[in-house]
């Protein structure tokens, strides 16, 4: 799999460098850098990929840490070797690293004026935090410069996708707003994950939100995606056959109503925040990872309404209580809430309780 067309796809800075490498336009002094790990990396490969093509037994390469060499080892790699090798690629990483040391700092410096025609002198800057938009203005008007940083979620969602298109597969637009919320701001998370993924989903053509959890080894949350999906959509005949399979497979009465509580708990809170339109991180903080299903709580916070949501709080507060007394099985109690909370008068779904009843014994 070729990774410089998906992160191409993603990240300007890359599409950018392979623009400048597919016109051979590469300057003889370039300088790579960021805080986005694998793409830096990768950004690297790709320009060595370039230089080495065709490279004969008078090539030299030469790559090291910049402050582990010194102004003499430098002189000998940019100065002298040049005049004796066909070609040269010099690779230095972190200089900033050596910016305290004036014989070296001078020396780059004058090199960079003045650079061998047959030697191209690339840096690798990784960068501990993103700067804020002044210094990455300067970053970014560096001449001959790439920079990588963390990617914002909708160019995540691109790179997910031209991902899983490269494999020859397509995925679910729930799948990929789960991948953002569970993976760390690093490319390099991320594409571990989708490694995975698309060996897990194996023949299938379209990779769905199911997989990607059970891929990424939540296998208890997909068992309760179904449930919750249904409770949100307000689909009584569903979640009342996805709640006599979850107590069928030994979930206790009791977590079944904590999982409850937390949901139409939620489900109040973003109809509040929804109200006052709130930002997506005071969204976040509520759902944590599943933020992706922000819209399916609104929704649902709309069609309970908020008197009415408030009520089967209470109620279910009550069932909890009853069911921690162990006296008896809450079961019938917990369906009825459930018709309430997603059929009963406000929807007009036709049928009562008792229709559903092979689900409730």
């Amino acid at each position: 799999m070729n990774s410089s067309s998906w992160l191409a796809e993603a990240l300007p800075a890359f599409r950018s460098l392979k623009k400048a490498i597919a016109k051979k336009d590469v300057a003889p002094v370039i300088m790579l850098g960021g805080t986005e790990e694998y793409a830096l990396g990768e950004a690297k490969d790709l320009v060595l990929e370039y230089l080495l093509q065709g490279a004969s037994a008078d090539f030299d390469f030469f790559e090291a840490e910049a402050s582990a060499v010194s102004a003499g080892d430098l002189n000998e790699q940019l100065v002298a070797l040049p005049m004796f090798g066909e070609r040269r690629v010099v690779v230095l990483h972190d200089p900033e690293s050596g910016r305290k040391d004036e014989a070296k700092q001078n020396l780059l410096k004058r090199y960079a004026a003045n650079p061998s025609p047959t030697t191209t002198l690339l840096f690798v800057q990784p960068l501990e935090r993103r700067p804020n938009k002044r210094e990455q203005a300067a970053l970014q008007n560096t001449p001959n410069s790439y920079w990588f940083f963390d990617l914002k979620s909708d160019e995540i969602a691109k790179f997910i996708r031209s991902f899983v298109t490269d494999s020859k597969k397509s995925i679910a637009s729930n799948a990929v707003d789960y991948l953002i919320e569970s993976s760390s701001s690093q490319l390099r998370d991320l594409k571990a994950k989708l490694d995975h993924l698309v060996l897990y989903s194996g023949v299938e053509q379209e990779i769905t939100i199911e997989m990607a959890m059970r891929a990424t080894g939540i296998t208890a949350e997909v068992d309760m995606f179904g449930f919750d999906d249904a409770l949100l959509d307000g689909n009584a005949s569903r979640v009342l056959r996805e709640a006599r399979e979850l107590l069928d497979k030994g979930m206790e009465e009791l977590a079944l109503l904590g999982r409850l509580r937390s949901t139409i708990s939620r489900i109040w809170i973003c109809g509040g925040l929804a109200a006052r339109r709130a930002s997506d991180d005071e969204f976040r903080l509520v759902l944590g990872g599943q933020v992706f299903k922000k819209s399916s709580f609104i929704s649902a916070s709309r069609r309970i309404g908020d008197h009415q949501v408030q009520d089967l709080l209470l109620n279910l507060l009550q069932i909890e209580m009853h069911a921690k007394s162990k006296s008896s099985s809450v079961r019938p109690f917990m369906f009825e809430w459930l018709w309430l909370a997603t059929a009963g008068k406000k929807t007009g779904t036709s049928g009562t309780l008792a229709n559903q009843w092979e689900y409730v014994r």
